[in-house]
């Protein structure tokens, strides 16, 4: 399988969603998508790699991306957290309306405060309207969905304790990149920091 980013240059990325500008430094040349993420990783703000990833996947992408660092993060503290991910997997796999639709349900039903409850609804927000009417559809966003996802591993990473927050980083993006080379989701987990 090919490359799972759907750019072929990091400044596409800022081309498509202009708002990602205010979060995140734009890059001076044209390098791929995959080069900036690790540059950014490498940066005077490092976390910012994870909001530019997960804006550079296709939706549904993002949000499995982002169900494995909340997981492997070992941010799924509840019940709730798990039946939301649940939801979340069923629609990564099966992608219909439906399933959707409940994932958004489930997470809008729940407080928002569990990195598991802005993934799945990074899924909701990845379709339907904004608007509770049905008669009155308003499209969701195009970038709603990367920066839920954000959101759920920007709080997945509040569990991890900070002498490890480096390789938390790190595991995600390798995973990340890895996964969007076209290879399947590796194992997120986290390393114990060697001792002082």
């Amino acid at each position: 399988m090919g490359s799972r980013i759907r750019f072929t240059k990091a400044k596409q990325v800022f081309e498509t969603y202009p708002g990602l500008s205010d979060n995140v430094v734009e890059p001076t040349s044209d390098v791929a998508p995959q080069d900036y993420v690790r540059a950014l990783q490498e940066s005077e703000s490092p976390l910012t790699s994870i909001c530019y990833f997960a804006h550079t996947l296709p939706k549904r992408e993002s949000v499995w991306w982002g169900m494995k660092c909340v997981s492997g993060l070992g941010a799924v503290k509840t019940d709730a957290d798990r039946h939301i991910l649940e939801l979340c997997e069923h629609w990564v796999r099966e992608g219909d309306e439906e399933a959707r639709s409940a994932v958004q349900a489930a997470a809008e039903a729940a407080k928002p405060d569990s990195a598991a409850v802005w993934i799945g609804m990074a899924a909701g927000w990845s379709g339907g309207s904004l608007s509770p009417n049905p008669d009155h559809r308003v499209d969701m966003p195009a970038d709603l969905t990367a920066k839920a996802v954000n959101a759920g591993i920007m709080i997945a990473m509040g569990f991890v304790e900070p002498s490890n927050r480096d390789n938390a980083l790190d595991t995600c993006i390798s995973a990340g990149l890895s996964f969007a080379e076209g290879g399947a989701m590796p194992t997120v987990s986290l390393r114990e920091p060697a001792a002082l």
